[in-house]
């Protein structure tokens, strides 16, 4: 499912979910966070249009109910109705242009911010729990295949990259985690081969018409991270 449809059919009906919806859900996780604010939206919408009946209300209705206060009534509803449209179509929107649109022309200036982004989601003492079977199933993608994990992998998963699909790979480090990238050769964002900023340091590489981009601490010998997946990578043609 491509994005625009996956975007369009959340849009329509955010509780209603296909088998091809849930699969995309499942394997993209920009996919899974538009979901979620889609969702999360649609029931605070339901939630502030349903407003408790106070006791009685319905008695003094029918007796003072006219023509006015019908066609008033109906006149509500339809305001109500438009703003909360209107607030999903501009959530909508807002949603569609943070993942979507093109931010970054510099390929490390949004590799750090990547990695700052979800930093909190990773511990350098969390289990390897990545499988190289499963490794290569996500990077068959990409038309390549590892012959190691290369260190200790928690967490292998698609990401956006800027409005790319990539594949995020978070390694432990010598004292905190070791992101890679790897993401299709994009000519709408500048290579740039070293990059750094106070905290962080990183490197990118050029394979096969795709990117890798390597990020750690100062304390990471980043160039020994590329040279290992320089060494264990192969690329069918």
């Amino acid at each position: 499912m491509d994005d625009l449809q996956f975007r369009r059919s959340i849009l329509a009906d955010p509780k209603s979910r296909d088998d091809a919806t849930n699969e995309a859900i499942k394997n993209d996780a920009a996919k899974q966070k538009f979901a979620h604010d889609v969702s999360a939206l649609d029931d605070k919408i339901a939630q502030a249009m349903n407003i408790p009946v106070p006791d009685g209300l319905y008695d003094n209705l029918i007796l003072r109910q006219t023509m006015a206060s019908h066609q008033q009534q109906k006149r509500t509803t339809r305001v109500r109705l438009a703003m909360a449209a209107s607030v999903a179509f501009v959530m909508g929107l807002t949603v569609n242009f943070m993942m979507f649109s093109s931010t970054y022309k510099n390929l490390g200036d949004y590799a750090i911010a990547h990695v700052n982004h979800e930093a909190a989601h990773f511990s350098n003492d969390a289990q390897p729990t990545v499988t190289l079977a499963s490794l290569n199933e996500k990077m068959a993608k990409f038309k390549g295949s590892f012959s190691s994990t290369l260190g200790k992998l928690m967490f292998a998963d698609y990401c956006r990259f800027d409005g790319s699909m990539s594949l995020h790979l978070v390694f432990q480090g010598q004292s905190s985690p070791v992101n890679i990238f790897i993401l299709p050769d994009d000519k709408d964002i500048k290579f740039i081969a070293d990059f750094a900023n106070d905290k962080l340091q990183g490197q990118s590489s050029n394979f096969n018409h795709s990117n890798i981009v390597v990020v750690g601490d100062k304390n990471e010998p980043i160039q020994q991270w590329q040279e290992r997946v320089k060494q264990n990578i192969t690329w069918s043609i």
